[in-house]
């Protein structure tokens, strides 16, 4: 049943701090007491507009966040009628353009919370809402013009991206589909908007990056069946078009959502994606080069991977290119130590694509992998969490780089010349990981899985190199004890490849 809290609300807007911390505390004792209660109550004050606008705005922003902690210890009943109290506000908020702006932006972050706590991906729950839903906040962000209304116009969008992200495809296809085309003509829409200020800058990049992001998540709706992937084919020349348009032009977070376009067009079409390879690689070779804005640059490192994993040895054409500025990113001081990741999982990327053709490249790349795993092996006991994550990430990053080069030439017949002289060090860094007491899960699976590359691809050569080892034998066996069952399947695979050419104790 719900409450009437609405002085509460009201109280908790006081100039007065007093009334305001006492509001808040009696509050806080009614959502320990009665949570179901408390949230049916927030989502009805959210949705009648009979009450002030102030009591509804802070229902939507407590609402939004009371449901991280207490959606789980709600009964069924009480979360239908929640659902439905949002979506029937959202549904009044966007047709009623007198709505206030605050309103509306307490609104649709409640719906964005609302999609990520209540509706799983694929939910029927929302068909059939769908239509009215995308409809109206298309027409909300139309609306919403000026510096002062940006919040409102990236909340609407954000939360168009929630629907699309939740809605059930196979349901909704058609309205997603239509999205696509309408949201490229949007976006070519803004190489003709006329720039006089400084103010109409910030506001067309801000829409361009908006406009992306919407792109980004439909390409990926549409992308996730076989049978709604062919329309991104259909208006794909329109996006790379537009994007060679925009590219480099705007601001870093424009950029950033173009290239994450790009990566999601290259998931949808696949070997297809080739075609406009030679058009969109100079874009490719300014994002690597943009080490300043380090988050584009990030984001066309992830793009490469992409390109490698869908085109395969037709990436080969572009490979010196490409490696070119990967090096020199990688062996700049400057670089951000976010991208250093990155570009040693690219490695992997390329290597296994274009196979034994990246024996050109073992000299220059290698030797960087080498040098940045000695750092990680020199780096004991440290106390800083978010440090401790990092040299994860990157450990996990220089395995997963010799494992794609090892599959890469596993085949070849260049496999001994070229990486026997490196495997002496690839064996003492998985070692050294080994007797590492802050690595985690990834990085213990990484390093078990690089081990099994080693011994599949080196075959009898293998055996000096791992005669001995006692941390060989230690390693598979705690994954193999490990409760994690992706542990216990890497550590069988690579016993069995180390078993192959002689019988080690495990």
């Amino acid at each position: 049943m719900a409450l009437e809290i609405t002085e509460y609300l009201l109280a908790a807007q006081s100039p007065d701090a007093g009334v305001r911390t006492h509001a808040m505390t009696l509050f806080s004792q009614l959502v320990d007491l009665n949570p179901p209660a408390i949230l049916l109550s927030l989502s009805v004050e959210l949705s009648n507009d009979a009450k002030s606008t102030e009591s509804r705005k802070i229902a939507g922003v407590l609402l939004k966040n009371l449901l991280d902690f207490k959606w789980a210890a709600i009964d069924v009943s009480t979360k239908s009628r929640i659902k439905s109290s949002v979506l029937h506000t959202l549904g009044s908020c966007i047709s009623e353009a007198n709505t206030p702006v605050y309103l509306k932006e307490a609104t649709l972050d409640t719906i964005v919370r609302l999609c990520l706590e209540i509706f799983e991906p694929n939910s029927s729950l929302l068909t059939p809402y769908v239509s009215d839903l995308l409809n109206g906040l298309i027409l909300m962000a139309e609306r919403t013009a000026g510096v002062n209304c940006y919040e409102l116009r990236f909340s609407t969008y954000e939360t168009l991206n929630m629907v699309v992200r939740c809605c059930n495809l196979s349901e909704t296809s058609r309205i997603i589909a239509e999205l696509l085309p309408a949201f490229v003509s949007k976006l070519e829409q803004t190489l003709f908007l006329r720039v006089v200020s400084f103010d109409d800058r910030v506001i067309l990049e801000e829409l361009r990056a908006c406009l992306f992001g919407v792109l980004q998540v439909v390409i990926q709706k549409l992308s996730a069946a076989i049978e709604t992937r062919p329309v991104v084919g259909q208006v794909a020349d329109r996006i790379v078009l537009v994007f060679l348009n925009l590219f480099g032009s705007g601001s870093c977070t424009a950029d950033q959502e173009a290239m994450l376009t790009i990566g999601a067009l290259v998931y949808a079409m696949g070997l297809g994606f080739e075609k406009y390879m030679q058009g969109l690689i100079k874009c490719i070779e300014t994002g690597l080069q943009n080490i300043d804005e380090y988050e584009v640059c990030a984001i066309t490192v992830g793009v490469v991977g992409d390109i490698c994993r869908a085109l395969d040895d037709k990436f080969l054409p572009y490979c010196d290119v490409i490696m070119i500025h990967l090096i020199r990113d990688i062996s700049n001081a400057g670089l951000h130590r976010s991208i250093i990741p990155l570009v040693f999982s690219c490695f992997g990327d390329i290597a296994l694509a274009i196979g034994e053709h990246f024996d050109k490249y073992v000299t220059c790349a290698l030797p960087i992998m080498e040098s940045a795993s000695r750092v990680c092996a020199e780096v004991d006991n440290i106390t800083d969490k978010e440090m401790v994550g990092y040299c994860n990430q990157l450990k996990r990053s220089i395995f997963e780089a010799y494992s794609g080069i090892l599959q890469g030439f596993k085949k070849s017949s260049k496999m001994d010349r070229v990486m026997l002289p490196y495997a002496p060090h690839l064996v003492w860094f998985i070692e050294s990981v080994a007797k590492d007491n802050q690595r985690d899960k990834g990085v213990t699976k990484a390093s078990v899985e690089v081990l099994g590359d080693l011994a599949d691809a080196l075959g009898s050569n293998v055996e000096m190199l791992l005669k001995d080892c006692k941390f060989c034998t230690e390693l598979i066996g705690e994954c193999l004890q490990s409760d994690d069952e992706d542990l216990k399947r890497a550590a069988t695979w690579t016993k069995g490849m180390i078993g192959r050419p002689f019988s080690v104790r495990v």
